[in-house]
């Protein structure tokens, strides 16, 4: 299906096509074996998606006075899947998928509606008192308009991929009904759900998406007034726009104490709909703002696990040594990396997406592809996503996480008008027509990476992204002598005609990060979000108990677990290198093929003491459902 719009402001750095660029190595097992079992086998299809669709048969969502938010499983079932169906070219998933637009389609209301929410005037915050009778605490839930988001997402990129004009006339169908809903009722779309409508306003996207594919413009305004409350005088919640640009942290744009609330996931998304009317307007403010909110986050949310936020909020997450991140958080951040390089091809973008995928993003999804985390933490086990909202099989953060293996298969080399950018030296396989740029295996262990580039347009080049960490790289083109390139910029290198390859060596060097550990006051946030029980899987038991260090080795994150025969006693006791003068260290790669991305025998010297570790990745340390409280820890 064609784009009836164009965009004012084109990208900068244009995508591989899904289909034409693959994760492989032990990464790209992962993510065949999720796909496997959580998108096109056929468990994920008669039961997970099944189960999904049937929520807007049944529509339990509002059988009390809160709702719940059934309503999006199954459009991120969808989003997941029509792109895993590209990454694949899977034929008989495409029919699956057709089959269950249709089914979805057929529960939709001659009015456009189509919701798991019976109700349809139920989308506006709910009455908190009556909510509290049965969620003994003041629950507004309010999903609605969030759900029909995803529902429309789903259906717009199925239509797209299938080419299916009836899948995409039900898009339209459900688009108008939102858009003449809240024109009866005379309501902002920021009145509705949750959180300052966050939730709901982060239907941006689609409903541009829609435009952009009908040239409807009444998709185009009801977007624009969405945009207009986020720049507002009077500093209205959550007033994004204006609010990113003070750089305050984001927990200090109003008091916590008068009820705004910091949801990093929905906050983030809010921002894919924001960068996507920059495109269609070339309005400068929604592009420096997107900008402003992510070196916001950078200072005052990033975790050490590559991610930002803490346990789902903009909290300054960065002040805490303890480390908890949502899959859904990582995601998004990783998306909202993923746009602003499209946009601007600025480095920094790629270096924080690589560090979120290879640690927290990876250490979500678990080595069988069957079940992930809902948040992963930074010692004793992740917190294991089980099903929400009285389901069986669903999940936020399950359903939404073959987006993210996608967006990184699309990352891993872009290209413009100059040439061709690696951004990514996990091992992989990109396709620009007859062009082939494969990047072999090595980053994660000895720190060698073989490219390769076949049949380069006419005139281009290769751009390697050389990370600010790898203080000593080296490159060998061809048969070449080796020579040292510098770090934190792109390294441009000339193309023959048919094939170059050569040999990059990253600097591996041992990182050392000190985490300052305060401990936390008995109700705040971050500590609620450790259960009590002793023996629960998430036990404040594991966490910190005084200041540790951290090792990073090239982007990764290094963790000890039982797995490799780390004692629970070393791992969780007082013992601490903190404050300790290291003098020297070294990591010597351990050949397997266990399932890890890299494991690590490091030795270093610590006021004048010998230590000694077996360590693997941080991703590979706990990706299982352990019921072991104290496993892993990336704490020394």
């Amino acid at each position: 299906m064609n784009y009836r719009v164009d965009y004012k402001v084109n990208n900068l750095m244009e995508m591989p096509e899904l289909g034409s660029c693959f994760l492989e190595g032990e990464i790209g097992a992962r993510f065949d074996r999720f796909i496997n079992e959580r998108v096109s086998g056929r468990f994920a299809i008669e039961e997970i998606l099944r189960e999904a669709e049937d929520f807007f048969k049944t529509q339990y969502d509002d059988i009390f006075t809160f709702g719940f938010w059934r309503s999006e499983f199954w459009g991120k079932l969808m989003l997941s899947a029509v792109r895993c169906c590209r990454y694949k070219k899977d034929e008989r998933l495409a029919e699956d998928l057709r089959r269950s637009c249709y089914k979805m389609l057929s529960l939709q209301r001659e009015d456009g509606y189509l919701s798991t929410y019976r109700n349809s005037d139920n989308i506006y915050p709910v009455d908190t008192e009556k909510a509290t009778l049965y969620m003994g605490w003041g629950a507004n839930y309010c999903w609605n308009i969030w759900g029909m988001k995803y529902t429309l997402w789903a259906l717009i990129e199925a239509a797209q991929y299938l080419e299916d004009a009836f899948i995409l006339q039900g898009a339209v169908k459900l688009a108008d009904w939102i858009v003449a809903k809240f024109v009866s009722d005379g309501k902002r779309v920021k009145d509705s759900g949750v959180m300052d409508g966050m939730p709901s306003s982060s239907i941006l996207k689609p409903m541009l998406v829609l435009y952009r594919l009908t040239g409807d413009e009444k998709y185009f305004t009801f977007g624009k007034d969405i945009v207009k409350e986020w720049s507002r005088e009077d500093n209205e919640a959550p007033n994004l726009l204006n609010n990113a640009l003070s750089g305050k942290s984001v927990d200090d744009w109003y008091a916590l104490s008068e009820g705004w609330y910091p949801k990093a996931y929905e906050m983030t998304s809010c921002f894919d709909g924001i960068l996507e009317m920059y495109r269609l307007t070339g309005e400068e403010k929604l592009l420096e703002a997107s900008k402003a909110l992510y070196e916001i986050l950078v200072k005052y949310e990033s975790n050490i696990l590559g991610s930002v936020g803490y346990c789902e909020r903009y909290q300054k997450a960065a002040d805490y040594a303890d480390a908890a991140t949502e899959i859904c958080d990582v995601l998004h951040w990783m998306r909202l990396c993923h746009e602003l390089y499209r946009l601007t091809g600025e480095m920094k973008y790629m270096s924080s997406f690589e560090k979120a995928f290879v640690n927290a993003y990876i250490a979500g999804v678990y080595a069988d592809g069957k079940s992930g985390a809902f948040f992963v933490r930074g010692a004793g086990r992740h917190w294991t996503a089980v099903p929400q909202c009285e389901t069986k099989y669903q999940h936020c953060c399950l359903d939404n996480a073959g987006r993210g293996f996608t967006n990184a298969a699309e990352s891993c080399v872009m290209k413009n008008d100059k040439g061709y950018y690696v951004n990514m030296f996990i091992q992989s396989q990109t396709n620009f027509g007859e062009t082939e740029i494969k990047v072999h295996d090595g980053y994660f262990g000895w720190g060698w990476v073989g490219i390769s580039v076949r049949n380069p347009e006419k005139g281009k080049k290769l751009y390697l992204r050389i990370p600010e960490w790898s203080k000593n790289t080296k490159i060998r083109i061809g048969i070449g002598d080796e020579i040292e390139i510098p770090c934190g910029d792109y390294y441009e290198v000339e193309l023959n005609e048919d094939t170059t390859i050569m040999k990059v060596r990253f600097d591996m060097s041992i990182e050392v990060i000190e985490r300052k550990w305060e401990p936390i006051p008995e109700g705040d946030y971050h500590l609620v979000r450790w259960m009590d029980n002793p023996v629960g899987v998430c036990n404040k038991d594991s966490m910190l108990k005084c200041s540790k260090v951290v090792l990073r080795r090239g982007p990764v994150i290094l963790a000890r677990t039982k797995k490799f025969g780390a004692k629970e006693e070393d791992m969780f006791g007082l013992d601490t290198l903190y404050g300790k003068n290291i003098t020297s260290t070294s990591s010597f790669y351990v050949v397997n093929n266990s399932g890890n991305l890299s494991v690590l025998r490091v030795k270093l010297v610590a006021d004048e003491k010998e230590y000694e570790y077996l360590m693997c990745d941080y991703a590979s340390a706990a990706n299982f459902d352990s019921m072991d409280p104290k496993y892993f820890s990336i704490y020394l």
